[in-house]
């Protein structure tokens, strides 16, 4: 077993001096390459806990696969993950199914018995049916397999987590995850302390984003980004979003990543862990200086549900989310003083709160362009009710081409793109998938993590109102592995196949 962790922490440890000695440009980009087969190596001769553990902490370090000049954007998450599948289908189900086979002479049925992935199935049905109506079907189907691929994870966590040590293995990877996140985001802060913001944005895109999402992302960051906010009286700052392409990404991440902080901070052998209070504190910093309104203005209810459940229903387990709060409004002035620092002539202390009062401003260009693609969502859903423009065509609701989509073109709000893509079919499946999550969440509420689940979760679904960056493929992906944990296989299901 010793030799075991050793090679799991050297191939760890491997990939994360690949990930950053090519980013800061020591190694080309062909590393990746290498890395990745290497990790392929790993999956295929180790225990499937072991490769899991090791995907999850690997999330924030996948990176884009430069295989030529042209096609050099897959990130190497997909390989590893259909080999991940792969080896846990054979190595945990094969044998149940070819039971099933023998036992049914040849008649086996492929059961599947949990709501969730009935209604995943049926989502995707939908999308597969909105190809039909799409301008571009490649972009569909491409989208349609991303989704497919990241549902995979989803099974795996489901059927590997069997007893307390293997979830609280998964819990403490994620956090590991989230922490590798926080350090890549502050060091941005920093940076941008110590050189010019230009210098700071053009050395990134030029590196750090070729390594992660390939040349083509990189070429156009140069030009055009969302990593700045911006003041009509003040000079812009950098907001931070750590190892993704824009800083919603990045907030959406750290909500999920909080789930595991926080479960570790109130299950008892993390009482009085004050690093796990750190790194809360340094989380509700980085949604602050993420510059995501969304962010602030969606953990209102689920603040307001905590404190109602805490003071009037004298439930003592909310105790830590009335800290968060407190902790959530001291990050305003504090984070807004550590953003100062990185503006060359000034030192204004109030940026987050000017940012905050935003939201209001009718007339302030984000929220006017904003305002306008939900008009026109709308307006397209009314002529396209049924399967809409097609699933990954949301870019034709703009009147622009379809590979606009790669370029960020959505309708900054979750259920307008999918209601826009797929139609109200698709945006009905989609919701019935949400509730299914919550009843399944709220009502295992006696089990600390769902709670957890529950509130973040809530937090999730009003911050889609104004963002669709859960569809990011890390974020995605975290929020699986986060998800899967409150569908642990029952003892009962464990025969039945890929339940």
């Amino acid at each position: 077993m010793r030799q075991e962790k050793i090679i799991f922490y050297v191939v760890l440890g491997l990939e994360i001096l690949t990930v950053f000695f090519t980013a800061i440009g020591i190694f080309p980009r062909e590393a990746v390459l290498v890395m990745t087969g290497i990790m392929v190596f790993y999956f295929i001769f180790s225990r499937v806990e072991d490769s899991l553990a090791l995907f999850i902490l690997s999330i924030p370090l996948f990176a884009a696969l430069p295989i030529t000049d042209t096609f050099d954007a897959m990130t190497n998450w997909r390989i590893l993950l259909a080999i991940l599948f792969l080896m846990w289908f054979f190595k945990h189900k094969w044998s149940q199914i070819k039971e099933q086979i023998f036992t049914n002479f040849c008649c086996a049925r492929l059961k599947i018995r949990s709501n969730l992935a009935k209604l995943v199935i049926i989502f995707l049905g939908i999308g597969i049916l909105s190809l039909i109506v799409a301008t571009n079907q490649v972009v569909g189907i491409k989208k349609l397999l991303f989704l497919i691929n990241i549902f995979l994870l989803f099974l795996i966590i489901r059927d590997l987590v069997r007893d307390k040590k293997e979830k609280m293995r998964i819990i403490k990877a994620g956090a590991v995850a989230l922490i590798i996140c926080l350090i890549v985001g502050y060091v941005q802060i920093i940076s941008t302390i110590i050189t010019h913001l230009y210098t700071f944005w053009q050395w990134w895109a030029r590196n750090v984003i070729s390594v992660f999402y390939g040349n083509n992302l990189s070429e156009l960051v140069k030009t055009s980004n969302t990593w700045f906010s911006y003041y009509s009286e003040s000079p812009p700052t950098l907001r931070m979003f750590s190892v993704f392409p824009d800083s919603h990404s990045f907030a959406m991440f750290v909500i999920i990543g909080l789930i595991f902080a926080l479960y570790l901070l109130i299950s008892k052998n993390y009482k009085k862990n004050w690093g796990i209070w750190v790194i809360i504190i340094l989380c509700f910093l980085a949604l602050i200086s993420s510059g995501s309104r969304g962010v602030w203005l969606s953990v209102v209810f689920p603040f307001l549900a905590a404190i109602y459940l805490l003071i009037f229903k004298k439930q003592k387990i909310f105790k830590p989310f009335l800290v968060m709060l407190i902790i959530f409004a001291l990050s305003f002035p504090v984070s807004s003083l550590i953003l100062s620092q990185s503006r060359q002539d000034g030192d204004d202390a109030t940026l987050a709160f000017k940012r905050a009062k935003s939201i209001t401003d009718l007339e302030e260009l984000s929220v006017k362009s904003r305002m306008g693609i939900w008009k026109a969502s709308l307006q397209s859903i009314l002529k396209h009710p049924v399967l809409g423009v097609g699933i990954g065509n949301y870019p034709v609701v703009l009147d622009e081409d379809v590979s606009a989509a790669k370029k960020g073109a959505s309708a900054h709000n979750l259920y307008l793109d999918v209601a826009s893509e797929m139609g109200l079919l698709g945006l009905i499946a989609l919701l019935v998938i949400f509730w299914e999550i919550l009843r399944k969440s709220w009502k295992n509420r006696k089990e600390i993590y769902s709670l957890v689940f529950t509130f973040f979760f809530v937090w999730i679904l009003i911050y889609n109102l104004f963002d669709v960056v859960l569809l990011n493929d890390k974020v995605l992906l975290f929020f699986m592995v986060a998800l899967a944990l409150i569908y642990p296989i029952e003892n009962h299901e464990k025969s039945t196949g890929l339940s």
